[in-house]
């Protein structure tokens, strides 16, 4: 399960709708809404995605319900749900929340240079009708954060940065950059032999 888990930075793109049964009011080939059926659950996607199709914007509409948020509280908030070790996009964060806007799940209203969103009735609505779904996934979400020390993905940005930063300001001799990356293989090397 943690396979694609750590250290990605993919989430689902796109609104393509997910076939399935049911239907629904808002409509979509193949029925679900315009978030598909939800199976996977945040870890049932092809690929490095962490989100099954329709689950990451489940979990948003779930976010906006709770309160009104920017974009960016969005990502800091599954940031922290998934103790730093998952943040999506805001390629694929804003592009959602247009998507939602459109279909008349939530609007939004300027505060300051950013766009606060809130959760409208329709959504609510879609919201209770995909309860059961959004408490698989939140259960399937919790259940990750809190069986493993998922914190390793903080822990690895934490040292890029601190390598990155080091570099761009030159703080590195020749020698020292040596035994850096030497650590950094075997690190590595260490890891992968786990």
């Amino acid at each position: 399960m943690f396979g694609r888990f750590y250290g990605s930075r993919h989430a689902c793109g796109g609104w393509a709708m997910a076939s399935g049964e049911g239907g629904s009011r808002f409509g979509g080939r193949g029925g679900g809404g315009p978030f598909g059926r939800h199976r996977g659950g945040p870890f049932g996607g092809r690929g490095p995605r962490m989100f099954d199709p329709g689950a990451l914007r489940l979990v948003v509409l779930g976010l906006i319900a709770e309160q009104p948020r920017h974009g960016y509280d969005i990502i800091k908030a599954l940031e922290t749900r998934f103790q730093g070790a998952y943040s999506p996009s805001p390629g694929a964060i804003y592009p959602m929340l247009q998507m939602m806007e459109e279909a008349d799940l939530v609007v939004s209203q300027a505060d300051g240079n950013k766009r606060l969103y809130s959760i409208t009735d329709q959504g609510r609505t879609y919201l209770k009708e995909n309860a059961e779904d959004l408490a698989r996934i939140n259960a399937q979400i919790d259940e990750v954060a809190q069986g493993e020390d998922i914190s390793l993905g903080e822990e690895v940005r934490e040292v890029a940065k601190s390598v990155y930063m080091r570099l761009r300001r030159g703080q590195f001799t020749r020698e020292q950059a040596r035994k850096a990356r030497d650590i950094l293989k075997r690190a590595r090397r260490d890891i992968e032999d786990l």
